[in-house]
């Protein structure tokens, strides 16, 4: 039977063993004891070298923890040296106590049951039931669960009778000695895997998507340095969805205005001249924006044009003319907003301005139109 180091410390990552047996080719080896885990209750296994043999995958045979190399272990050689890969470990640490850490909040406070959990290599998942958990109660447990998390409780492991032991989350259905993993004041549970020594080292936990599995919800999730490019993926995705919807904004507005400088120009097309032989355009508007300004510039573009537009709003005035009209639109206008007790001006082609009641502007479009 093999040692399993990882049963006792799970941030034991360098160790030394005796080689017990290596398969024919050389690719297999059993030792007296390993830290590396092997593949069991959802959870991957880890990677790393045992001497200058990269570990390709561990495997559990019956009470034995198998190690595939890369390359044939040299013959005689009856010691080795293992590293674990640390980061792979911790990882997978972070996940496994993670999960129990949600399992366990969702039993306590939401009344959902975990009936199954897998550890992949991007996300991780765990099968809930019943299978009805809205989107909103979906942030109500990734919230929770995350405040649960800050309160950085004790993770503990303990061997203990399966005939005495009581609390467990879900009952193991093994007898013999048990391998129970803690969370202090929250979570008993019979788990072999590895976990972190407290939560608050899960750093964040959050929920992703959630799919209908036979009777059961699977919700994926994320934990500690997984979330990290997560949310930089997020950050950068929002950053170029700005900027891609500033540029349609851009091309939006320009579109806008083209399409008010056509309608100034289709609006000078159906006119009619008056006795005066003048084309006009006077309309009253609640304001006078950019796209109207762009209007009219395109009507008065036309020999014999005047337009007069109003915005009740805020009381404004647009006034302008074509020079064949001989109208000097600054002049003409501010003299009259003044007198009205507003105020204004511009250029000889086209002018603009307020006064302090837009009950004036009848009475000096008539002026003006003069």
């Amino acid at each position: 039977m093999t040692d399993r180091l990882y049963y006792h410390d799970s941030y034991l990552w360098d160790f030394t063993a005796s080689v017990r047996h290596c398969s024919d080719d050389g690719l297999r080896l059993t030792l007296d004891r390993t830290a590396f885990y092997p593949t069991s209750g959802g959870q991957p296994h880890d990677l790393g070298t045992l001497g200058d043999r990269q570990v390709l995958d561990v495997v559990e045979e019956s009470n034995d923890i198998v190690h595939v190399l890369n390359a044939p272990w040299p013959a005689g050689l009856d010691h080795a040296r293992g590293l674990i890969d640390p980061l792979r470990r911790l990882d997978h640490m972070q996940q496994h106590t993670g999960q129990h850490l949600l399992s366990a909040v969702m039993a306590e406070e939401f009344a959902l049951t975990t009936v199954s959990f897998h550890l992949g290599a991007v996300s991780s998942t765990v099968d809930v039931e019943p299978a009805t958990v809205s989107p909103s109660r979906l942030l109500e447990i990734e919230s929770r669960v995350n405040e649960r998390l800050c309160e950085n409780r004790a993770t503990t492991v303990t061997f203990e009778d399966a005939a005495l032991t009581q609390g467990l989350r879900k009952e193991s259905g093994r007898q013999g000695i048990l391998r129970i993993v803690s969370i202090d004041g929250l979570d008993r549970s019979a788990c072999g895997g590895t976990h972190v020594r407290q939560t608050g080292e899960i750093a964040m936990i959050l929920l992703g998507g959630t799919e209908k599995v036979r009777q059961a919800l699977r919700i994926e999730f994320f934990c500690g340095a997984r979330v990290l490019p997560l949310v930089r993926h997020f950050r950068d995705s929002e950053i170029n969805l700005r900027g891609r919807l500033a540029e349609s904004d851009k091309v939006r507005k320009k579109l806008s205005l083209d399409l008010a400088e056509l309608a100034g120009q289709r609006r000078f097309e159906q006119s009619q001249p008056n006795e005066l032989g003048r084309l006009l355009w006077v309309e009253d508007f609640l304001e006078i924006d950019e796209a109207l300004r762009i209007s009219a510039t395109a009507f008065v573009s036309n020999a014999g044009a005047m337009v007069a537009l109003t915005g009740q709003q805020a009381g404004t005035l647009l006034f302008a003319a074509h020079p064949s009209l001989a109208v000097d639109c600054g002049k003409r206008l501010k003299p009259l907003l003044e007198a009205a007790g507003g105020r204004g001006g511009g250029s000889s082609k086209m002018a603009q301005g307020s006064v302090p009641d837009a009950s004036l502007l009848p009475a000096i479009l008539e002026k003006l139109l003069l």
